[in-house]
């Protein structure tokens, strides 16, 4: 099945508006991988998808909706209280999810954990692990660069959603490492490489280009609020949109 992107930004403004909470910008800046993951891999069966950056879960709601596996009906309860559509993943409520996150930092760490899982049961599939570029702050996200090259394995791909904001303001205002990330986790073993994360051939072929026994992290080079002019900022990490805003917005989209 076939996703566009911009059908998926479309649910995730309508969503985030019709509540008025939730997290627009870095939503928009993974929907072309977003529908590249859910395009190629079996999310929630043989695949694991662990939402580290776990603010940005409307995309992925809107992509389960694209693919029928949630209703009009349910989407409609988004941040409802003990709505199975949290503002976060819960997958207590939401068992299609892989994960339960929200807490910058843990994501890399599950993954870990489902691909030695995966190991011990002599299963096969990949599990991809999505984080933010402002999450690369947290220490427990570099336990796991420097621990899983040592396991031998290679079914984690790390991807990073590099684009340039967090909550707070620009990401490389914050911290030197972005200013040689790519080389730094290199230097943990990885086979690290940076594409376009808007373009969704360069992230497939990212995916299926794997260098010999490393494991492949992949820095997506993202715009935040990516697919409206206004909202390519990093001011727009949790706004919501005007009606205003909300006509621009749709006709920029184009869906």
């Amino acid at each position: 099945m076939k996703i566009n992107p911009n059908v998926l930004r479309k649910k995730v403004i309508d969503m985030v508006r019709a509540k008025q909470s939730g997290h627009i910008g870095g939503c928009f800046s993974m929907a072309e991988l977003t529908s590249v993951l859910y395009e190629e891999y079996e999310m929630g069966g043989r695949d694991k998808l662990i939402l580290s950056k776990g603010h940005a879960v409307p995309i992925i709601y809107a992509a389960l909706h694209e693919m029928g596996e949630i209703t009009d009906e349910e989407l409609d309860l988004f941040r409802e209280i003990d709505s199975p559509l949290q503002g976060h993943p819960d997958k207590e409520r939401l068992p299609i999810l892989d994960a339960t996150t929200g807490s910058l930092g843990q994501g890399l760490s599950i993954a870990i954990g489902h691909s030695l899982g995966k190991k011990l049961r002599n299963e096969e599939g990949s599990v991809f692990c999505v984080m933010g570029d402002g999450e690369m702050q947290e220490g427990q996200v570099w336990e796991g660069l420097m621990y899983y090259p040592k396991t031998g394995m290679k079914n984690v791909i790390c991807i990073i959603d590099w684009n340039k904001g967090q909550n707070d303001g620009y990401s490389k205002d914050f911290s030197i490492m972005y200013d040689n990330l790519q080389e730094r986790i290199s230097s943990f073993g990885w086979d690290t490489k940076m594409v376009d994360g808007h373009d969704m051939k360069s992230i497939r072929d990212s995916f299926n280009d794997m260098d010999g026994d490393k494991p492949l992290c992949v820095i997506l080079d993202t715009v935040k609020g990516k697919g409206v002019s206004f909202m390519e900022d990093p001011s727009w990490h949790c706004k919501v949109p005007t009606d205003e805003e909300y006509e621009i917005s749709m006709k920029e989209l184009g869906v």
